[in-house]
């Protein structure tokens, strides 16, 4: 193990090789992903490697919210994580599961002294972001299995540990979580740890493959190696057509086939008349061909765990495109219900713009003029505050417009790093930088050609970018990174911002021939509060949460949700309701049962002075005002050290939010704070920039 000294100067020096040429990517996936990691954490992060460091963890009650929302993960996990701990434990190993977001949710934790350690405990922050390079968090940005050796980790702090972590993937190929096995031991070698890297690879595909043949349960099931530990897995209704695909299959088999259109598996198969009756072939080994001269495959076919009258129910056709991670705020419905052993939970139904509209004028005029210029190419701005539904109203649009037979493909531009903005959305060719897949990348436009493009937080996009963006618009052809030969793509483009275009064109924030081309039809959503159909939202929110159970609203608790100005919208209000949803005892949801925070604004709060707390921690001006009294006051009330801390960590953003004119890029700069972290924080505090 290295000393303070010779670990920094290993990660500057590292880091700043990596540093490339112009037009060239960092490396995300290459022998040098650690150093790729640290330029990201210094880079993108602004994390000093010398710097003391104490991780964050969320609360008891956040804890238990976050188990609650991840339950069937953990019900698929906890029984395959059981299982290899005995095994590993000995050797003084522990094996935890982290969810999307990087927090650790649950453990099978060694506890012995010399190989635990505190900071792994359940409720602490493991994203990238918040603690820079390690396990779980980088796992979860490369999304492919990553093992950090004592020092490879961004801070000394976390120098004595080592760890691997596998990233998890959920039924429709959606990146749900991830699982570390790690222990406290400065002299691991780096070959053990390439040994317990595998372990956990092994671990994540077992525990997919379980959560996908229950959500999957009524098909018939094609499994395949890829790789030494993974595995391809294919699900089929009793007429060949394809049902769902893992993520190690979409991956396998994204450049032979457009996935968002084939629904037979003799498109990605050769037809073998040994299938002619699947029904009789259950627990059958047998050797496929890919179509089209492709190599040969081995595969295992498994029946139907639950028979049913017929199994082309069993779950919506696979649709999606096969590698298209889902953004932030971007949900995908699940391809089949939980196991018998959790409450059934119904695919969400895809919204029609005029359930959009719902009762309220504005909504209507939206939507008359959207079908105004439907079926053509003019791109649609949509604009409106976070949670609002912009989302849901771009799929609507989709929904009916003459391209809905073609993909729906959504890109979040806040949610990648900058650095990623362009392989992900663009594309590259075969070897177009080092540690990029050999078979190269078509990117977001490409798969979306035919149908609609959605660019959410395009305000969030790099200039660099935005460049690039505007060409596509204006030639309608797309030149991958290192692929000299441009592509012509057909889209209908729709971009969705929270924050004031015009207002970042001023401060050269934002090309203003770009926002020209977006704004060929200009949608502004209203916020929740200034809707006139409220009530109607409310209860309609409510009616898709109830699962039967023929739930009503008291006249207080109605009272009290058409009282509440919903900072966070749409998003706010049905997690409020699920909530209630969730604690109701009875069929009449009371105010007891509704838990709505109070509003903590730019607005109503930039005004009160900052704790001196919150100014030496982020170098802001600050005064012991009756502002930062009051919340004093509030948090001995609350009796934790914590809750005080944390309200002048949010008056500390208020005020910067405020000083910036709710740039959040410009306010993450000066907080020195990466944006994601951020945003994560605003979400938080309930923070509306």
């Amino acid at each position: 193990m290295l000393d303070l000294r010779s670990h920094v100067a290993r990660i500057v020096t590292s880091a700043n090789q990596l540093a490339p040429a112009a037009g060239d990517l960092p490396v995300p996936r290459a022998a040098d992903s650690m150093a790729a990691s640290w330029r990201r954490c210094m880079d993108g992060y602004r994390f000093d490697p010398g710097a003391k460091f104490r991780i964050e963890a969320v609360s008891d009650a956040e804890l238990k919210r976050q188990c609650e929302a991840n339950d069937e993960l953990i019900h698929y996990a906890r029984p395959e994580i059981d299982a290899l701990f005995g095994a590993v434990s000995v050797s003084g190993f522990s094996i935890s599961l982290g969810n999307v977001e990087g927090y650790i949710i649950t453990e099978r934790a060694n506890y012995h002294p010399d190989y635990y350690s505190e900071v792994e405990r359940p409720g602490t922050a493991w994203a990238e972001p918040s603690a820079g390079t390690n396990a779980i968090g980088t796992c979860l940005v490369e999304r492919r299995p990553v093992g950090v050796l004592t020092n490879d980790h961004f801070f000394y702090e976390f120098s004595a540990l080592s760890c691997a972590s596998a990233p998890l993937f959920g039924p429709d190929a959606e990146l749900i979580g991830a699982i570390n096995i790690s222990i406290r031991n400065p002299e691991l070698q780096r070959e053990t740890l390439k040994v317990v890297l595998g372990l956990s690879s092994s671990l994540a595909d077992r525990i997919g493959e379980r959560m996908f043949r229950q959500a999957f349960r009524r098909c018939f099931i094609l499994k395949f190696a890829i790789g030494a530990v993974d595995h391809g897995l294919i699900a089929v209704d009793g007429d060949f057509q394809l049902v769902g695909l893992n993520h190690a299959a979409r991956d396998m088999l994204r450049d032979r086939i457009q996935l968002a259109r084939v629904r037979s598996l003799w498109a990605v198969f050769e037809r073998d008349h040994r299938l002619a009756d699947l029904s009789r072939l259950g627990g059958t080994e047998l050797t496929l061909h890919l179509q089209k001269g492709g190599d040969a495959i081995s595969v295992s076919l498994s029946g139907p765990l639950e028979p049913a009258a017929t199994t082309a129910g069993a779950g919506p056709r696979f649709t999606a495109a096969p590698d298209a991670a889902p953004p932030a705020g971007e949900a995908r419905p699940r391809p089949a219900p939980a196991p018998a052993a959790l409450p059934p939970r119904a695919a969400p139904r895809v919204l029609t713009l005029d359930d959009c509209a719902g009762g309220d004028a504005r909504m209507a005029a939206n939507v008359r003029l959207v079908r105004r210029v439907l079926g053509g190419s003019l791109p649609i701005l949509l604009l409106g505050e976070t949670g609002v539904g912009k989302d849901a109203f771009a799929r609507a649009i989709h929904e009916e417009s003459p391209r809905r037979a073609a993909p729906f493909v959504a890109f979040n531009c806040a949610s990648v790093p900058d650095t990623l903005i362009d392989s992900e959305l663009f594309g590259y060719g075969s070897g177009a930088f080092t540690g990029a897949r050999r078979e190269g990348s078509t990117g977001r436009l490409v798969e979306a050609d035919g149908g609609t493009l959605f660019l959410d937080e395009i305000g969030d996009m790099p200039v660099s970018q935005q460049t690039r963006l505007l060409h596509v618009l204006e030639s309608g052809e797309v030149t991958p990174l290192g692929a000299g030969k441009p592509r012509r793509v057909d889209l209908q483009v729709i971009a969705a911002t929270n924050q004031n275009l015009e207002a970042q064109v001023a401060r050269g924030q934002f090309r203003q021939d770009l926002y020209y081309r977006l704004a060929g039809a200009v949608i502004d959503i209203p916020a929740l509060r200034a809707r006139t159909d409220r009530r109607a939202l409310i209860e309609q929110v409510l009616a898709g949460l109830d699962a039967g159970r023929g739930l009503t609203l008291s006249a207080e608790a109605l009272a009290l949700l058409m009282a509440h100005d919903w900072p966070g919208n749409v998003r706010e209000l049905r997690h409020a309701l699920n909530r209630a949803v969730h604690l109701c005892e009875g069929t009449v949801l009371g105010p007891q049962d509704i838990a709505i925070r109070p509003a903590f604004t730019a607005a109503g709060l930039a005004a009160r002075p900052v704790l001196p707390a919150a100014a030496a921690a982020f170098g802001l001006p600050g005064e012991a005002g009756e502002g930062g009294l009051a919340v004093a006051e509030a948090a001995a009330e609350a009796g934790s050290a914590r809750h005080a801390i944390a309200c002048a960590e949010r008056e500390a953003i208020v005020a910067t939010l405020a000083r910036c004119g709710g740039n959040v890029k410009a306010a993450a700069s000066a907080l020195q704070l990466s944006r994601a972290t951020l945003y994560r924080k605003l979400q938080r505090y309930r923070i509306i920039p």
